[in-house]
């Protein structure tokens, strides 16, 4: 773990138990304490798979509390105090604060729309985009423009999730002024690095260079060092950042001291959304998800992907409890279900970075993005290398479409044979599922046995497809995925030899 960001987790918990046991625990009466913190949908606000009632919610955006749960939207990132009913979080739950998170908010520097993902800078903060990123406008990322000065370029607000980079993964870009936190202010939400001492008025958050010389700290008399999170505000646009390429801060707010109400108490319910950094090894049960500690056992449940998937910048969703110094987690959600392919490449396109991948005696063709964070080349275009690829469906492309997190060349496991694993999308009774896509039969397998559960147990064909869901919604009207399935076929054709479900 990095010992900065531990400390800094440590100084917060200290606090949060000098507050009469920590904010997850004061939810109210008539349910069960949590705090929920990720990326919202609108209606009212649902977050982690709960639906929670904001009527009476008391709601901030980026400090400014004359807000209303009216200004909330879809893709803002916020930190949730409510409580859950006796029946668990399958029938909502009822939110008493909502604080939405910004990460940077400034005019845009640079724009690269050739970049894969497509990204811009504001504030030297790289911000990358995605087919999930919401914009405010109907234009979406053509619609920004860049001025190098920090002038006449877009003025976006930015919510998103940091991955292990320090990368601005854009949930939701703003450049409606009106419904901003406050449009007149530039602003940065970071981790602080290179301050020497309590004293030392020059350094980094999120990258960028600081003068705190003129700053006013808040709360009064708070104190902050290395590892901690802040917000360093400037309001001299468009002056922001001086000639030396100092962020010229006039007020740093330390979230700390701020945000202790949006700690559990030991042992409170806490649902945390982000991506992972700090994993080392396959074999690491510690790591780091939005720079909270996070710890997973033996008995850790995984939905959408298993723990062989687990590997720094993917998203997930954690769930369980706060021991006082890290997250234990009963259950771990990948947020977009991890899909694993394995055939050969074909059609590799080394300037946009794509191949395709061939499944099934060429039956079925899957086009693969190589991911931001991929490392090595891409496989060359030979039909007898096994290539094997694990990454994430993007969503609402014409063809299907994974963006690989993962690309093994001749590292193909089940023999070599061909398979696509991913949640099920359809299913016709006893008969078929479909998989990116691709309606599979899999009535009939050639192996034995012919169906498989998730303790890798011989099933029948009928307990197979009682088990095996498409994607629905829960009783309080929140998404739920398809079931994770695994369709191995037979070597050269598109027949099917086996059919799994996945943890």
């Amino acid at each position: 773990m990095n010992p900065k960001i531990r400390l800094s987790i440590l100084i917060v918990l200290l606090i949060a138990l000098n507050a009469c046991g920590g904010g997850g625990e004061s939810g109210g009466t008539g349910g069960t304490g949590i705090v929920s913190t990720g990326v919202m949908t609108k209606g009212s606000v649902i977050l982690n798979g709960v639906r929670f009632d904001d009527t009476n919610a008391e709601v901030s955006i980026d400090d400014n509390t004359s807000k209303t749960r009216d200004d909330l939207k879809d893709g803002m990132v916020v930190q949730l105090l409510g409580r859950v009913g006796v029946f668990g979080v399958a029938t909502g739950g009822t939110a008493l604060r909502v604080e939405a998170q910004i990460e940077v908010r400034g005019i845009v520097t640079a724009v690269d729309a050739s970049a894969n993902p497509q990204q811009f800078t504001v504030l030297g903060q790289t911000v990358l985009v995605d087919e999930l990123t919401v914009y405010s406008n109907s234009f979406g990322f053509g619609s920004i423009t860049a001025d190098p000065a920090g002038v006449t370029g877009s003025l976006v607000e930015v919510y998103g999730l940091r991955d292990s980079k320090g990368n601005i993964r854009a949930t939701r870009v703003e450049d409606e002024a009106a419904e901003m936190g406050n449009s007149l202010v530039d602003e940065i939400r970071g981790v602080v690095t290179e301050r020497d001492n309590s004293s030392d008025q020059f350094f980094r958050v999120a990258k960028q260079s600081v003068d705190a010389s003129s700053a006013i700290i808040r709360p009064t008399g708070a104190s902050f060092g290395n590892g901690d999170i802040i917000e360093v505000h400037c309001t001299h646009r468009p002056v922001c950042v001086d000639g030396l390429g100092n962020f010229v801060a006039t007020l740093i707010e330390v979230e700390k001291v701020e945000d202790s109400a949006f700690l559990p108490g030991f042992n409170g319910r806490f649902e945390l959304e982000g991506f992972i950094s700090g994993f080392d090894s396959p074999s690491d049960t510690n790591f780091f998800v939005a720079g909270i500690p996070v710890t997973r056992t033996g008995s850790t449940r995984y939905e959408g992907g298993n723990n062989t998937d687990l590997a720094n910048d993917i998203k997930i969703e954690a769930e369980g409890t706060w021991s006082g110094s890290a997250l234990i987690a009963n259950k771990i959600e990948f947020k977009r279900s991890v899909v694993r392919l394995q055939g050969f490449a074909a059609n590799r396109n080394t300037t946009d970075q794509t191949f395709d991948l061939q499944i099934a005696n060429n039956n079925y063709v899957v086009k693969i993005e190589r991911d931001f964070f991929t490392d090595g080349p891409l496989p060359s275009n030979d039909p007898s290398t096994c290539v094997q690829v694990r990454g994430q469906l993007v969503v609402g492309a014409i063809s299907p479409t994974v963006t690989a997190g993962e690309i093994d060349v001749d590292g193909c496991s089940n023999s070599k044979r061909h398979f696509i694993q991913a949640p099920v999308e359809a299913e016709s009774p006893e008969t078929t599922i479909t998989l990116l896509g691709f309606v599979l039969n899999v009535s009939n397998p050639t192996a034995f046995p012919q169906w498989v559960n998730v303790n890798d147990q011989g099933i029948s064909r009928t307990t197979f497809f009682d088990t095996v869901t498409a994607p629905s919604t829960n009783a309080a009207g929140v998404p739920v995925p398809g079931t994770l399935v695994k369709v191995i076929f037979n070597d050269g054709t598109n027949s099917v030899r086996q059919a799994e479900i996945e943890d």
